[in-house]
């Protein structure tokens, strides 16, 4: 997690799922962010969270980090958006296993 421009700052963290919702032809999910043990969040940010966006087929159309529940001078770094994606497509890959909607 850095700042917009910053130099590439990689954190350890575990996520977990809070909330799924349909918005057309979107599907938001909601993550959280446990950090853990000896890693510090990048000053600034506060309460993190993370909004992932697909599409219908569950397919990651765009990971958006989130503040205090609000869109953040924040963004991921690559191996962050890289874990980020796998849990997201293990979570659709089980829904879709058990044929649950997204």
């Amino acid at each position: 997690m850095m700042k917009y421009g910053a130099e590439h700052e990689g954190h350890r963290f575990s996520l977990c799922f809070l909330e799924e919702e349909s918005r057309g032809q979107w599907q938001d999910v909601y993550l959280g962010i446990q950090l853990e043990d000896g890693e510090k969040l990048p000053e600034g940010l506060i309460d993190p969270s993370i909004l992932v966006i697909c599409n219908v087929e569950g397919e990651i159309v765009q990971i958006v980090l989130h503040d205090e529940g609000c869109d953040s001078e924040f963004q991921f770094t690559y191996a962050e958006k890289e874990q980020i994606e796998k849990y997201v497509n293990q979570h659709v890959s089980a829904k879709k296993t058990t044929n649950e909607p997204l």
